[in-house]
């Protein structure tokens, strides 16, 4: 796991953006795109490169780095879109997967239903899913859970900010996927909000709020 937040003075003054509440959505969505594109960016080293000659204009031949495969991008409706804007910018080649969850409560407690899916019927390599606040972790585990089903050989998390709980959580689902995030918060609310957080991250990118 790598907490952005840690390491770059860039990912604190986005996360000061994106946290601030007088933030209006088309610069929420903004910062939102900008830090995707840094995720994309800091977890480049999972993906497959291959050595690549080229020509420069000097008539010279130098070895660099070509993206093998890129890899399948996975977001969460409708919270992850501008995040997954930012990881498309980086890897324009990169296929697209949606999925939309909800909680339903039964006798035999809370469970995570997916009822949006649009994935590929087989996916082998890279996947990343996209998912900005990784707050109990149970939906990403249910989506995680999906996206191994397809065949992928390595799963990566990219999220804005994750709360403690739901990362021992998902860390003792999934202990070989890789999670990339801004910052980590230390609770949640009753309400499940992570805090301080920032709010709905899908309302605020949105610009709506549900009836």
């Amino acid at each position: 796991m790598r907490v952005l937040g840690d390491e770059l003075p860039y990912a604190r003054w986005l996360l000061l953006k994106l946290r601030d509440r007088r933030t209006d959505s088309p610069t929420f969505r903004y910062y939102m795109r900008e830090a995707g594109r840094l995720l994309a960016i800091m977890s480049s080293a999972e993906l497959e490169w291959t050595k690549e000659t080229v020509t420069t204009p000097l008539g010279v031949q130098t070895e660099e780095l070509s993206l093998a495969a890129p890899p399948l991008l996975v977001g969460v409706l409708g919270a992850a879109l501008p995040l997954l804007e930012g990881f498309s910018e980086v890897y324009p080649q990169a296929p697209v997967g949606l999925v939309a969850a909800r909680r339903l409560e039964d006798r035999d407690g809370v469970r995570v239903e997916l009822y949006y899916r649009r994935l590929p019927r087989v996916h082998e390599g890279v996947a990343v899913v996209l998912d900005p606040m990784l707050a109990t972790g149970r939906t990403l585990d249910r989506v995680i859970s999906e996206v191994k089903s397809l065949g992928s050989g390595k799963v990566i998390v990219g999220s804005i900010i994750a709360s403690k709980q739901g990362l021992s959580f998902i860390l003792s689902r999934h202990p070989d996927v890789s999670i990339y995030t801004l910052a980590v918060d230390p609770e949640l609310n009753a309400s499940f909000f992570i805090v301080p957080g920032l709010g709905d991250a899908g309302d605020r990118g949105l610009g709506v709020s549900p009836p």
